[in-house]
């Protein structure tokens, strides 16, 4: 169970903060108090206001049709009778609750909801007399949404565009599911909120759900708990436009996999559309039912790839220009060769090369100064000719202790397979070269298999596992930081 953190003094003193929650505990157990109002979940509370931040719409309801009278009698033990009460989704303040000192007589005991999930119908929501409140267009609870004109299109990444655009608009022969799949930090987050935007404007009053596989999972977990499962089936499989965001989240999971399923079916029945993000290919999402894979097969399954270094160095120059800060080509592309093929990566470096220009106030004859350090590293890569395949897994090699022929080979040691993996996510990365070249520059012959041996190593970066090289146990990050500067460095 996760420690309610303390609230700041600039809040409300850590005391009251103390006897809040022992109140509620002492109303609602521990175990309840521990599931709904920590886990799913934050209580602010200020000096005559308590607000509840929901991780979700169905926390919210919950929430609010089962702990409101227990919320009331807590305020009032120890905030004051005339305390407000608010509750909320996402930490977006969009409720507005009635104090009983402010309130009429009929509303007292009523708490006000309105939600902050982009869905036409209202949940939750009641007035003195029963009447739904009036719903907050979508865009205007969901304004932190990405646009399409913010989006670079390079292309690796053309292709997802297009077709998020077209689905956006429904444009004739747009597909009715839409599964784009790539890499960490290649904009498929990006894609999926510009489309909920565009696809509001185009269709209003449509009723859209933009969530990621995990709070999917969630609120399936928490609806079969409090028993409430019909009621959010008959929600969430009425919406025109459902995008999931990490659908691989869902692997291993057989009960949430289910439901997806027949989710997507009602929807498709239905005649709403779907979009889904995944970092994997749908065959190569593990432990992924035979089922769910063939529904996700059933759309337009579109790869999002990474910038290539045009696209990154355009991206940067766009970035840093929207802050005011002008760098020197060379510099330019220092920046762009240090930051990875993730945009997020690229973004952070902009930042930070940012953050040190406001300080240091550097010029930008001086801007591969501050790149340099900036970025930490004493010398610049050296930018030359395009990588070849075979510089990487001659690196590789080199960094890993192995052989060429254990690489290339049919070998299936645990050595060998984080060569492979690391062979495969740097050709990625610093080539333009396509999975299937991949493989058979690897002897490989499926490349399903390249794909999936790159997405476990990268998971293993992205966790800072250690793995085993040449008899000894390195960080994937510093095996894949090291063997990438030794490419890099030694071109001509």
């Amino acid at each position: 169970m996760i420690q309610m953190p303390l609230q700041p003094a600039a809040h409300l003193g850590s005391g009251k903060t103390r006897r809040l929650h022992e109140e509620l505990i002492r109303r609602v157990g521990p175990a309840r108090h521990g599931l709904w109002l920590v886990d799913n979940a934050t209580l602010v509370a200020t000096e005559r206001r308590l607000c509840v931040h929901a991780s979700s719409r169905f926390a919210a309801e919950w929430i609010e049709r089962h702990f409101h009278g227990h919320l009331r009698a807590a305020a009032d033990e120890v905030l004051g009778t005339d305390a407000v009460i608010d509750i909320s989704v996402a930490a977006v303040r969009t409720v507005v609750a009635t104090s009983p000192a402010a309130a009429d007589a009929s509303t007292t005991d009523s708490l006000s909801l309105r939600l902050t999930d982009p869905t036409a119908k209202p949940v939750g929501t009641r007035s003195s007399k029963g009447r739904p409140m009036a719903q907050p267009h979508p865009l205007a609870q969901r304004s932190a949404w990405k646009r399409f004109d913010e989006f670079l299109v390079c292309g690796g990444n053309r292709m997802a565009f297009d077709s998020a655009v077209r689905m956006a608009e429904r444009a004739a022969g747009a597909p009715q599911m839409l599964f784009l799949h790539g890499a960490c930090g290649v904009g498929k987050t990006h894609l999926c909120e510009a489309l909920c935007r565009r696809f509001t404007e185009c269709t209003p009053g449509a009723r859209i759900r933009c969530i990621t596989g995990e709070q999917f999972t969630n609120e399936f977990i928490a609806a079969i708990r409090d028993g409430s499962i019909e009621s959010i089936r008959r929600r969430q499989r009425r919406h025109d436009l459902l995008v999931i965001d990490d659908v691989h989240f869902l692997g291993n999971k057989n009960a949430t996999q289910s439901e997806c399923l027949h989710t997507l079916d009602a929807i498709a029945a239905g005649g709403g559309r779907v979009v889904l993000a995944s970092d994997a290919h749908p065959r190569a999402i593990a432990r992924c039912s035979p089922a769910l894979i063939s529904r996700f097969l059933a759309g337009l399954v579109v790869q999002v790839e990474p910038l290539d270094r045009t696209g990154r160095i355009a991206l940067a120059k766009r970035r840093l220009m929207t802050r005011g800060v002008d760098l020197v080509p060379a510099a330019l592309e220092t920046l762009v060769d240090r930051s990875g093929t993730s945009i997020r990566e690229l973004e952070g470096a902009v930042l930070t090369v940012c953050a040190h220009q406001a300080s240091l106030g550097w010029t930008p004859e001086n801007g591969h100064v501050l790149v340099a350090r900036a970025l930490g590293h004493a010398e610049p890569l050296r930018s030359g000719r395009p990588v070849r395949l075979s510089e990487i897994v001659t690196a590789v090699c080199a960094e890993t202790g192995l052989e060429t022929s254990e690489l290339l080979g049919a070998g299936r040691h645990r050595r060998v397979a984080t060569a492979r993996g690391l062979a495969a996510l740097l050709a990625r990365e610093l080539t333009t070269c396509s999975f299937p070249e991949i493989a058979t520059a690897l002897g490989r012959s499926s490349h399903s298999a390249v794909h999936a041996a790159s997405t476990k190593f990268r998971a293993s970066v992205e966790q800072r596992e250690q793995v085993d090289v040449a008899g000894q146990r390195i960080g994937a990050d510093s095996l894949v930081e090291r063997t990438r500067r030794s490419i890099l460095s030694g071109r001509s």
